[in-house]
C-alpha cells in the first residue's frame, strides 16, 4: 500500500530483514576482500622489512673492561691487552655485519668505549640491560627450569642463577636494541668472540649469553696473552698454546707455564644454567700430572669432583659460576711429554656431572 504522504512504499519487517541481509552480505564480501588484501599486504611488508633490515653476522663482546693483571698482582692495569682490544675494534669495525657490545663492570673504560664508538658507530652498544616484563617472564621460566632440572636438591647455588639473570637481561636488551636499530640476525649463523680477563666473568657471560642468543657454536673466548691476563691457573701462564673444541660445546684451553710446563683447563661454552655442569675424564698415568681445583668466586667454597684415580684424572669443567674448575699441570716440560699430555687431554670424555645421591634412609615408625 502506498504511503499517503509521499507515495513511497511502506517498509515491512520482511523488507527490513531482507535489506539487512543484503547489507551484511555486502559487508562480508567487502570485509573478505579487505582481509585478503591486508593479509597480502602484511606478508609483502614483512618480506620488505626483512630485506630492509641490516644483517648482523658477528658479535665482539667485551666483558668488564679494563684489562687487568691477576689478583696476586693487585689487579694492576694490563696495557698490552687494552691496546690489542682497541686494535681488534679498529680491524673489525669496517665490516657492517659486525657489532660491538661492552659490559661495564663499574667505571667506564673510556679509551675502549671511545674506540668502539669511533670504529663501530651506531653498531656499538654499552650495557644493553633490559628489565621489561617480557624479560622478567623469561627469568621466571629460567628459574623454574633450573629448579626442575638440577636445582631442587642443592645441586646449584644462588650465584649461578644471579649470573644467568644478568646474562639474560643483557641478551634481551641486545636483541631489543638490534630490532630498534633495524638489524636482523640469524642465530643459526651468528658467531661471537669475547674479550676479558681470564676469570669467572669472562667465562660465565661468554657461556650464558651465547645460550640466550641461540648460538649454534660457542663463543671464541680469547685466551691469547696479547688479549688477556691469564690468572687463576693457579700459577701464571706464560704462553697460550691453543683452544680445542670438545664434545658438548666444551673448550679445552692449553697453555705453557713460565718454565714451559703444560697447563690445561676445560670450560663450558653453551651450557644453560638449568643443565648440569660437565666433567672431563682424562686417561693418563696419574703420576705424570698434578690437579688443582678452585672456585671462580673467592666467596664461594669449592664444590668439585676433580681427583686422580688409577686410570687418570677427572676434571671439573668450569663455567665461571659453578664453584669448581680444574687446572691440569704436567710435571715436565719436554716436547714428548707435552705431546703425550695433549693427546690425552683432547681425547677426554665429556659428560654431565651427576650430583644426585641415591640414598635410602630407613625410618622406623
Amino acid at each position: 500500500m502506498p504511503n499517503s504522504k509521499d507515495n513511497s512504499p511502506v517498509s515491512t519487517r520482511r523488507d527490513f530483514v531482507r535489506g539487512s541481509l543484503a547489507v551484511a552480505a555486502g559487508a562480508a564480501l567487502a570485509g573478505s576482500a579487505t582481509e585478503g588484501f591486508t593479509e597480502s599486504a602484511t606478508k609483502d611488508t614483512a618480506a620488505a622489512e626483512t630485506v630492509r633490515r641490516k644483517p648482523v653476522k658477528h658479535v665482539l663482546l667485551f666483558v668488564h673492561p679494563p684489562s687487568t693483571l691477576c689478583m696476586n698482582r693487585l689487579l694492576k692495569p694490563y696495557p698490552v691487552a687494552e691496546e690489542n682490544w682497541r686494535a681488534a675494534l679498529a680491524e673489525k669495525g669496517s665490516d657492517e655485519g659486525n657489532i660491538a657490545c661492552i659490559l661495564r663492570s663499574h667505571d667506564p673504560d673510556k679509551p675502549l668505549e671511545e674506540a668502539a664508538l669511533k670504529h663501530f658507530g651506531e653498531r656499538c652498544i654499552i650495557n644493553p640491560m633490559d628489565n621489561s616484563d617480557a624479560t622478567r617472564a623469561l627469568l621466571t621460566r629460567d628459574l623454574d627450569r633450573t629448579f626442575g632440572g638440577r636445582g631442587n636438591h642443592g645441586e646449584w647455588n644462588p650465584y649461578e642463577i644471579w649470573t644467568s639473570n644478568n646474562a639474560r637481561r643483557w641478551t634481551e636488551g641486545l636483541k631489543k636494541w638490534l630490532s630498534e636499530k633495524g638489524y636482523a640476525c640469524d642465530p643459526g649463523s651468528l658467531t661471537m668472540e669475547t674479550f676479558g680477563n681470564w676469570s669467572g666473568c669472562h667465562h660465565k657471560y661468554s657461556n650464558f649469553m651465547g645460550v640466550y642468543l641461540g648460538l649454534k657454536a660457542p663463543a671464541l673466548i680469547h685466551a691469547e696473552t696479547k688479549y688477556c691476563s691469564l690468572k687463576s691457573m693457579p700459577m701464571r701462564a706464560e704462553e697460550f698454546v691453543e683452544l680445542v673444541p670438545m664434545d658438548r660445546h666444551v673448550w679445552l684451553a692449553i697453555f705453557r707455564r713460565e718454565d714451559g710446563v703444560p697447563m690445561a683447563q676445560y670450560w663450558d661454552g653453551l651450557r644453560p644454567v638449568w643443565a648440569p655442569p660437565h666433567t672431563a675424564s682424562v686417561t693418563i698415568e696419574p703420576g705424570k700430572v698434578d690437579v688443582y681445583n678452585f672456585s671462580p668466586n673467592s666467596l664461594i667454597p669449592v664444590n668439585g669432583v676433580a681427583k686422580k684415580h688409577k686410570d687418570g684424572v677427572i676434571a671439573d669443567v668450569g663455567d665461571g659460576t659453578h664453584p669448581a674448575f680444574t687446572t691440569i699441570v704436567g710435571r715436565t716440560n719436554g716436547e714428548k711429554e707435552f705431546a703425550e699430555l695433549r693427546a690425552a687431554l683432547v681425547s677426554a670424555v665429556i659428560a654431565p656431572r651427576d650430583d644426585r645421591r641415591n640414598v635410602s634412609v630407613a625410618v622406623e615408625t
